[in-house]
């Protein structure tokens, strides 16, 4: 009954959304005449955080986030990678945190979301190549293992980067709530596919968001990546992998993933549940498992000793 419910609820939303759009969805406010008129940001989409020069570096990783999220927010496993010996690249993609086409007439929040609205999945496929190049050159140049680790869209494309790109390979790979499967409930947003300008409001809090929403073109770029994955997967995959998911995950099916696992014979994937701590607030969604303040001190205290574990790294 609730199920039918909700999906009465979601046409008659979206009817009213396409109404909309076709009164007012052509007036966009601050457009430009031609693409001149825009300036690549000249910041540069990826960020090394390397160790300490006292120490030896025993692994470059590949970090990348998840969908909407500021890479700055990718902060805390990249300090555990960092104590751990590794050196690791941070990737923002574009419509995320630097990465974005700059436009003087407006500002630089607006012009981010701009660049999100305008995003396709071979653009992202792309700019992780191309920061997977930089890791691999860093370790071969140090002699040491190529890891990889993302979250959601970030570890997804990490994924089928690995699939499709002749070359690429880790050593190992962790994972949060990697974005191979996505519930029925997320996939009802491709009715609204014909809008890719369309803003819808994110469920992380305001502080961990790259934007205040995510436009569609994002949400396609993000089933089209779901769709070659499920076209491509193969032994390929099976590396040494951790995976952190939470069972209430909203966005990602928990059954689903252990079936995929299951299916594709990924013996070396390793999947750990992630329970919240009590305190952690309702505002938090399942699906945010990144940090101390997205699980709790001691669920957090526990997923980095299995990464070290993971990583095959000592105290």
């Amino acid at each position: 009954m609730m199920l039918k419910r909700f999906f009465i609820i979601f046409i008659l939303l979206t009817a009213s959304v396409f109404c909309f759009y076709l009164l007012f969805g052509n007036r966009v406010p601050h457009s430009i005449s031609s693409l001149e008129k825009l300036i690549g940001n000249q910041d540069t989409p990826t960020q090394w955080h390397k160790i300490k020069r006292t120490k030896k570096v025993k692994g470059v990783a590949l970090v990348v986030h998840g969908l909407n999220l500021k890479p700055e927010r990718m902060q805390s496993i990249i300090a555990e990678l960092n104590d751990a010996g590794i050196d690791v690249l941070n990737l923002s993609l574009r419509g995320h945190g630097n990465n974005y086409l700059t436009n003087p007439n407006i500002s630089d929040d607006e012009a981010r979301l701009e660049s999100f609205q305008k995003v396709t999945y071979h653009l992202w496929l792309e700019e992780i190549y191309t920061a997977y190049l930089k890791v691999r050159q860093r370790a071969y140049k140090k002699r040491v293992p190529v890891f990889f680790v993302g979250y959601s869209l970030g570890g997804l494309m990490g994924c089928d980067l690995l699939l499709l790109q002749h070359g690429v390979s880790y050593d190992r790979m962790v994972l949060f709530a990697p974005a191979l499967s996505i519930t029925t409930e997320g996939y009802l947003l491709k009715a609204l596919m014909p809008f890719p300008n369309m803003v819808i409001d994110s469920l992380s809090p305001i502080y961990y968001r790259s934007n205040m929403g995510t436009p569609m073109a994002a949400y396609k770029a993000l089933f089209e990546a779901v769709d070659h994955f499920n076209k491509n997967a193969d032994n390929k995959l099976n590396k040494p992998t951790l995976i952190f998911i939470d069972e209430k995950d909203e966005f990602v099916p928990f059954v689903k993933l252990n079936e995929i696992i299951t299916q594709r014979k990924l013996d070396l994937w390793q999947v750990h549940a992630v329970r919240k701590d009590n305190y952690i607030g309702e505002n938090i969604s399942y699906h945010l498992i990144i940090d101390k303040d997205s699980v709790g001190q001691q669920m957090w205290t526990q997923m980095k000793e299995a990464i070290k574990k993971h990583f095959n790294i000592g105290a």
